[in-house]
């Protein structure tokens, strides 16, 4: 009778293992948010990133991990499930953001501004980001990372906002790479901006999302 009982009980161990490892395989659960950020990576068949470089916290909880690639830059938004186990965020916006030119920079929904330099001579962003219909544009400044990175908070909902315009500078302020509507700038810049003075030029684009 005791062996019997011993014999239920590896088995019963057994089952909950099973159960467990099919529960995290389908729901696609990690350990760790770095876990996550590769597998997904994978998943897309991108990358991999040569490191993660930044994590930052979000709203209602989960953290938005930033890699970088030869292409650019890639995000994923994960979050806590469980206590113990971590997840692609429902709703978050992840993927490649490709980087084609000496810098380039992209405006998430949570309104930061993020992006990659590739020229080591280039030490400060400037991003001018709004939108037409509010005719509600502002200029923000980022410092370039050693690594290349840089990042500002705009307060903008970049679902609704683009930026349409960035230039980079060098320690010495002499503007170097421009993208984007130089009249914008021109016009903010001087105080003439006008209706007729804004441009459209780079909407704000949606990398691809988790299924």
């Amino acid at each position: 009778m005791m062996r019997k009982r011993k014999w239920q009980t590896v088995v019963f161990i057994l089952l909950i293992g099973l159960l467990s490892f099919t529960y995290v395989h389908l729901n696609k659960l990690f350990f760790s948010p770095e876990e996550v950020f590769y597998a997904y990576e994978r998943g897309l068949r991108s990358g991999p990133s040569e490191e993660i470089i930044r994590e930052f916290a979000q709203e209602n909880g989960g953290l938005l991990l930033i890699g970088r690639q030869k292409e650019g830059l890639f995000v994923a938004s994960v979050e806590k499930h469980l206590g113990i186990f971590w997840r692609m965020k429902s709703g978050g916006v992840n993927g490649l953001f490709p980087i084609e030119k000496e810098f380039d920079g992209y405006l998430m929904q949570d309104g930061t501004y993020i992006g990659l330099c590739f020229n080591s001579e280039i030490t400060e962003i400037f991003c001018i980001a709004g939108n037409d219909s509010e005719q509600n544009w502002r200029e923000y400044s980022c410092q370039v990372g050693e690594d290349g990175f840089f990042f500002c908070e705009t307060g903008l909902d970049g679902a609704e906002n683009y930026d349409a315009y960035e230039e980079g500078r060098n320690a010495d302020g002499e503007v170097l790479y421009t993208i984007g509507d130089e009249g914008l700038a021109q016009s903010l810049r001087s105080g003439s901006f006008t209706p007729k003075a804004k441009g459209v030029t780079k909407p704000f684009i949606t990398a691809p999302t988790a299924e």
